[in-house]
This record gives C-alpha cells, sequence and structure tokens, in this order.
C-alpha cells in the first residue's frame, strides 16, 4: 500500500492487540499517507486532535469576546485539562496542543488531587470511556466540556465521560454522545486525506 499510487491514506485500527508493537506499524506507513499522523514524520495532524481544535475554534467564533484575541490567544489564555492519556485520544491531543506552545493540565488515574484542576480548569476535554469520569460537582460554573471518550452503557446506547443531563447547567457548553466529536473527528480524517491524495499527485 506504500506504494500503491491508488491508495492515498493508510489508518491502522487501534487499540492493537498485545502481541503487536504499535509504534513499529505506526513506523512501517509511508509518512504521506499516514493520514492518522501517528508517524513522528506525519504530513498531518491527528484527526482527533484537529476535531477537538475545531470544536473550540467555534466555541470561540460564537463567544462574546470573540474580538479580544485571535483563536490562539483566546486558547492560550484559558486554563485547560485534559483527562487521559491514552494513545489514541489524550496524548495525540496533548501532543498538538504541544506544539501550540499550550501546556494542558494532563490529568489521569494517579494524578494526586485531581479534582483540584478539573475544578479550575475553563477547558476539560475527557478521553478516558467510563461514565461519570467528569461529575457536574467537579467542575466550575462556565467550563467548556468535550467528550471524546466513550462507552456502551446498561441501555445499550454510547455515552460520553460525563452524564449530560446533569452537567448542562453547569457547563457553559458541551458536546453530546454520540454526534459530538464522533463525525467532526471523521471530517478531519477525510480532510487528511484530501490532502494525502493531493500530495501524491502534486
Amino acid at each position: 500500500m506504500n506504494s500503491d499510487r491508488n491508495v492515498h491514506g493508510i489508518i491502522v485500527q487501534r487499540p492493537l492487540p498485545q502481541s503487536i508493537d504499535p509504534n513499529a506499524i505506526s513506523l512501517a506507513i509511508n509518512p504521506e499517507k499516514d493520514v492518522d499522523g501517528f508517524h513522528p514524520e506525519s504530513k498531518f495532524q491527528p484527526p482527533i486532535a484537529l476535531a477537538v481544535l475545531n470544536i473550540l475554534e467555534k466555541i470561540y467564533d460564537f463567544s462574546s469576546n470573540a474580538d479580544e484575541h485571535n483563536f490562539s490567544g483566546w486558547l492560550a489564555s484559558k486554563k485547560i485539562a485534559i483527562v487521559g492519556k491514552g494513545e489514541t485520544g489524550g496524548k495525540p491531543i496533548a501532543d498538538t496542543f504541544g506544539k501550540m506552545d499550550i501546556k494542558p493540565e494532563i490529568v489521569d488515574s494517579k494524578t494526586p488531587n485531581s479534582q483540584n484542576l478539573t475544578t479550575k480548569a475553563d477547558i476539560i476535554i475527557s478521553a478516558v470511556g467510563k461514565a461519570n469520569t467528569i461529575k457536574h460537582d467537579t467542575i466550575k460554573s462556565g467550563a467548556m466540556l468535550i467528550s471524546v471518550g466513550l462507552h456502551k452503557g446498561e441501555d445499550g446506547k454510547l455515552h460520553g465521560d460525563y452524564d449530560e443531563e446533569k452537567i448542562k447547567n453547569v457547563a457553559s457548553f458541551y458536546t453530546p454522545t454520540p454526534g459530538g466529536v464522533g463525525p467532526v473527528n471523521v471530517a478531519m480524517l477525510l480532510k487528511n486525506l484530501v490532502k494525502a491524495a493531493e500530495i501524491s499527485m502534486s
């Protein structure tokens, strides 16, 4: 597929079985076809990170003080917490923010006093995939919530990392599940694929 000119993008469905080294797989992909952005020399940003940035930019566009900063300045002025640091969620988002010189707080199960970080955060990006990872009483009023993580509930439906009914009166913005980050993630993946096709034909 790396040498097939009719193939413009390659993605690897993760997580991989434990017997397979994900880094070896990532390195085996042509960086010009790595539309998931896992190769260290990939031409593309990870779609999940682009999706989060796209959503945040829309929030910025609709904010009452949007004229006071450009988007990057607005984002840099916010306290950001990323909950979870998995290879398909929290890590690529944090890495992408780092390239923008934005240093979010990274929260995981080993973080001491993690609630102190989420209660102070203006933006919380949760990429865990467990029910009630973010609770309504552990966020500040007006916080912006983005749920990257999802899980199947007892009702057989997909849910995000927070109870939408409980947080909706506290948060100023939140992404629903389903229909929140997922469709934007797919759109960003396709955007990368179009760019990859253009690179191959240039």
